[in-house]
């Protein structure tokens, strides 16, 4: 009785699987959300296997995937990375986590970006005006994570997303939910979380405020103060269905597939193996693209539209048994398709 429950288990997730593929978003979304910051990846095991691993992500990994997996931490840990993302930004995370009691955890991160100095340029100083601006974006994560039983994890992030660009800045509040599941005697797991639930994000500030001359006065008007309008955007709420099988000691295999509401879905593949205390891991993501060309778009904008801009990704780690600290250092890298250069984050981590 029990293995027709688990057996129809899982053929309902495979269907699941391939009817949200059927229902992939569309072109016309894309672009419409705003906090493109909070889908970076972080954490190396989750850059490596591409976020594939939602099923089963565990301890502070699990903060950007499935808060569920907090549920997993057994003793206080933390984590430090640093990366080179796009132009030379430059990514850092801070994370720590420990339990509260035998069956809840609870987890904090603060990620930033380093932009660096930007030359500001303006419409009479298009080459630059002899000064510039460092952008400022940030978000910081409060997690929890419960065991409710030996199979099932169920866990909540709290988010605050912090934007700034010289005298404007937005700031939102955001939320994930996830649980996961273990089929019992069998090497299956499943989890859902739905992500990045929140306020809309509006800019404003100083910045956004000008001085001009109204259209159609006499020479000699006395300028009018203008505030430029700022649109507020919703965050990019994702649905993730993630499945995961391991199809021998320390080889596994999983697929998730990300559902947004503001740009292509996507589909993600991950295989991971570990040895000892060395574990390896590679994956790729893939847009999934439902509709045909719209007309009056040309191949070029088509093309950009429904292509992927990152490839392979692949990472690997070592664990350090140092007395009672257990410590691990690892390297994660994600190709660049085109236009972008590759990326890469190096990390630390520790428990105690």
């Amino acid at each position: 009785m029990k293995n027709t429950i688990f057996n129809s288990l899982k053929v309902g997730m495979v269907a699941t699987m391939l009817v949200a593929t059927v229902f992939a978003g569309t072109v016309n979304s894309a672009g419409t959300a705003a906090g493109a910051q909070l889908l970076i990846p972080q954490g190396n095991l989750n850059i490596a296997l591409s976020t594939a691993n939602g099923s089963s992500v565990s301890g502070l990994n699990s903060i950007y995937v499935n808060p569920a997996g907090v549920a997993n931490l057994s003793s206080m840990a933390g984590m430090a990375s640093s990366g080179d993302y796009l132009a030379d930004t430059q990514l850092t995370n801070l994370s720590f986590g420990m339990p509260l009691n035998e069956s809840t955890n609870m987890a904090v991160s603060l990620r930033t970006m380093d932009f660096g100095d930007i030359m500001k340029t303006t419409a009479t100083s298009t080459e630059g005006d002899g000064t510039t601006f460092s952008p400022s974006f940030l978000v910081a994560n409060l997690a929890f994570g419960r065991n409710i039983s030996d199979r099932v994890r169920v866990g909540l992030v709290g988010k605050m997303v912090s934007e700034t660009i010289e005298d404007v800045s937005a700031t939102a509040m955001g939320a994930d939910v996830g649980v996961q599941y273990d089929f019992p005697g069998d090497r299956l797991t499943v989890g859902v979380a739905l992500k990045n639930l929140g306020s809309r994000l509006e800019y404003s500030g100083t910045g956004l405020e000008q001085q001009l001359t109204p259209d159609g006065t006499q020479p000699g008007t006395k300028d009018e103060n203008f505030s430029i309008g700022s649109m507020d955007s919703p965050l990019p709420t994702s649905l993730d269905i993630a499945v995961g099988y391991q199809l021998s000691d320390g080889l596994s295999v999983m697929t998730s597939f990300e559902n947004f509401s503001y740009q292509l879905n996507t589909i993600s593949f991950g295989a991971m193996y570990s040895a000892g205390n060395v574990w390896l891991a590679a994956g790729t993501k893939m847009n999934v693209q439902k509709g045909d060309q719209p007309s009056g778009m040309s191949d070029v904008v088509w093309e950009d539209y429904t292509t992927s801009n990152w490839g392979a990704t692949l990472g690997f780690g070592v664990n350090l048994e140092m007395d009672a600290t257990n410590v691990s250092i690892s390297y994660a890298y994600r190709q660049s398709v085109e236009f972008f250069d590759d990326f890469s984050s190096v990390e630390v981590s520790f428990t105690f």
